[in-house]
């Protein structure tokens, strides 16, 4: 069929400034044939009560099915298949008679102007609205057993003896503990496993569920349902479901991949990161890179902007390309915050290695991350704070209280260089080829195998297992005390495990993210005797460089290209004992130039 069966015919009058936005007003909402027409309303201000509610939902198929007619008008406007199933239920829900859908009140033609405009406001039409109201598709088998699981749910826990504990309103409430005994209860047995868990997966493979721009429409609302055809899901519902998000498939069972990706955004939106910007914006893109795709190449970075608060970037769709767009980014956050952060998402380097990064992204300059997957993760960047990125603050100050000033002698965007100040503290003496795979191995043949080749290094010939998971058990903690002691994480001492993470024959959950901290870095010692993990690709013996950077919470890995005019590639971030709390820091700051 072609796309244009229902072409859009509605004349869509220009908006009376940049801060309107047009709205879908429903008349006669109770009617089997409710009436619509598009009236034009300005954003209310911060602390105001807003008159209207935001639709959350996948556009699907671009082919327009249906037509939409509006009251008064000879014009129509075309519906894709999702949003033309679910525009009768969302008026029956909405209690403000006035939606906001994109679809629908941005003018979708080549009116980049306009549009561009009506995009870089969705964040506060989020924001502002009185409730996000998410559209994950129609009823079907799987979100009836989801329905009957959470009935089950419920009657087992109103019939605990301490339910005041698990259950909301109450003043005793704990959400880890009503997770936990949900968790715990229903996905023990073969019988309730075999029941619901698989039915949950499909469930939670609905493509709304992978979707990027949906991650700020959730985590920016204020108040939020979720509807499955006439069915509305609470959030507390939504998080009593995600608990199979813990649960590993079995053998043989079909699994999606977006099954697994709302767990980090429900994480987020019961627990949201409170670091200052931008180092909340980099941890959740660390977070859901992985789990939550676009359409475009370029919406892997556009379409979370509205979570960077008082940011001033804007992308610019008018023949500027997708790496100017991402490198003027990185010096908005240098220049507006102060933060250099971004240095430990490093991504140039690793970006050329890989074989499946996209050949816009190729070529662009060490210091400018390219928001792709892998290595926003790979290895799991301390500045955003490695294993323990969820749930955990971040304390590291390598840089102390220095920021980054951003006194540029030319444009950076231009020529594609940074200039920051700092001082090279260290250099690479030796490093280990001893490499820490990125699955669970946790065997005692596999702990002496990587201690072997530790005890090569200067100094570590005395190093015993438990020195070695000492050393990663302090460099998880992100600057702060670390979760557990070394004796519970290899289980000398068996006490004080929490949250699912218990020792189990063969298996400590702490040891394993202890020894995911050695993934993807090589173990070193340095000119000046100090141990640390640098970057295991680019990394180079007599060579590579250990510096502080003003407006960076990490030390950061460079190579030299002219050491000379004082040039320098990122390598990445790096752990060095010694100099992680801003011990390295004076007030002697050298000028050196990032490429």
């Amino acid at each position: 069929m072609d796309r244009n069966t229902h072409p859009t015919t509605y004349d869509y009058k220009p908006l009376e400034s940049s801060e309107h936005i047009r709205l879908i007003q429903i008349l006669d909402g109770n009617t089997p044939q409710p009436n619509y027409r598009i009236v034009h309303k300005e954003i209310p201000p911060k602390g105001s009560q807003p008159d209207f509610e935001a639709v959350s939902y996948t556009w699907g198929n671009q082919e327009r099915v249906a037509s939409l007619h509006l009251d008064g008008d000879s014009g129509q406007i075309g519906l894709t298949k999702n949003l033309s199933q679910a525009l009768s239920y969302l008026t029956r829900r909405s209690t403000t008679g006035y939606l906001w859908i994109d679809q629908i009140c941005i003018k979708q033609d080549d009116d980049s102007k306009e549009k561009s405009q009506q995009i870089r406001l969705m964040a506060r039409i989020y924001k502002v609205a009185r409730r996000v109201i998410i559209w994950l598709g129609l009823k079907d088998d799987y979100s009836d057993t989801a329905q009957l699981w959470l009935e089950k749910v419920g009657e087992m826990l109103r019939g605990m003896e301490n339910s005041d504990y698990v259950i909301p309103g109450n003043e005793k409430f704990d959400p880890d503990d009503r997770f936990n005994v949900v968790r715990s209860s229903f996905f023990t047995s073969d019988v309730t496993y075999a029941k619901y868990a698989p039915a949950l997966r499909k469930f939670f493979s609905r493509p709304w569920f992978g979707r990027g721009w949906v991650v700020q429409e959730l985590l920016l609302a204020s108040a939020e349902i979720f509807l499955v055809g006439d069915a509305v899901l609470s959030r507390d519902d939504m998080a009593d479901l995600v608990t199979i998000y813990t649960v590993q498939p079995r053998e043989g069972e079909d699994v999606e991949d977006t099954w697994n990706s709302y767990g980090d955004l429900i994480d987020l939106k019961l627990y949201p990161f409170t670091d200052e910007q931008p180092l909340r914006f980099l941890r959740l893109m660390y977070s859901i890179a992985h789990h939550f795709q676009t359409s475009k190449l370029e919406d892997q970075l556009y379409a979370f902007l509205g979570m960077i608060e008082g940011s001033e970037f804007t992308p610019n769709y008018d023949g500027v390309s997708m790496q100017e767009n991402f490198i003027r980014f990185a010096v908005t956050l240098a220049q507006q915050y102060g933060s250099l952060d971004f240095l430990s998402l490093w991504s140039a380097n690793l970006d050329m290695r890989l074989p499946n990064t996209p050949k816009e992204l190729k070529g662009l300059p060490s210091w400018v991350p390219s928001w792709t997957a892998t290595p926003l993760s790979a290895p799991f960047r301390l500045a955003t704070g490695g294993v323990h990125a969820l749930r955990s603050s971040i304390s590291w100050k390598a840089a102390g209280e220095h920021r980054h000033d951003h006194d540029q002698p030319n444009d950076a965007v231009a020529t594609r260089r940074l200039h920051v100040r700092g001082k090279i503290i260290d250099r690479v003496k030796v490093t280990s080829d001893a490499r820490f795979p990125g699955d669970t191995q946790q065997s005692e043949e596999f702990l002496n195998a990587r201690l072997a080749k530790l005890q090569l290094l200067p100094g570590l010939d005395g190093w015993r297992v438990y020195d070695m998971v000492d050393f990663l058990n302090q460099a998880t903690s992100n600057g702060g005390e670390p979760r557990y002691s070394t004796d519970v994480v290899l289980g000398i001492d068996g006490s004080n495990l929490s949250h699912g993470e218990t020792q189990r024959q063969g298996y400590s959950e702490p040891l394993r993210l202890c020894l995911a901290m050695g993934y993807g870095r090589r173990f070193m010692r340095t000119t000046e005797g100090r141990l640390g993990l640098a970057p295991w690709e680019g990394t180079k013996d007599g060579e590579s460089v250990i510096a502080i950077v003003y407006g960076c919470s990490v030390p950061i890995m460079l190579n030299a290209v002219d050491e000379e005019k004082r040039e320098y590639e990122v390598i990445g971030d790096c752990y060095v004992e010694g100099i992680m709390r801003g011990e390295a820091v004076d007030e002697v700051a050298e000028a050196f130039v990032l490429v």
